[in-house]
């Protein structure tokens, strides 16, 4: 059974990224939406210092909440995808289950 994994949140002092990376398994998306957005930035490393293996896992951003952040797909990683509205949807039905992490 495959989760959909949403972050809304970005904190230095927060582990919800940390909590959210401990449970992922294949097949797993991870979606960053609103302040979420942030960790772009880190998300490699955090995983890294985790021992959490990014390949199996599915990583996305809501574009509307990039670019409300000043924010491009230019700026993304290779690893992360952008997706509209409608896949955001596409992605909540593809998933037998939803997590929120705020």
């Amino acid at each position: 059974m495959t989760t959909l994994h949403t972050v809304n949140k970005h904190s230095l002092n927060s582990d919800l990224l940390t909590s959210c990376l401990r449970v992922a398994r294949g097949g797993d998306c991870i979606l960053l939406i609103e302040d979420g957005i942030y960790n772009v930035r880190t998300l490699e490393d955090l995983a890294a210092r985790q021992g959490c293996e990014l390949s199996g896992l599915q990583c996305c951003v809501l574009h509307d909440d990039l670019t409300a952040r000043g924010l491009a797909e230019k700026d993304l990683p290779d690893f992360i995808s952008a997706v509209d509205q409608a896949g955001f949807v596409a992605l909540a039905c593809a998933h037998r289950q939803s997590v929120h992490w705020f």
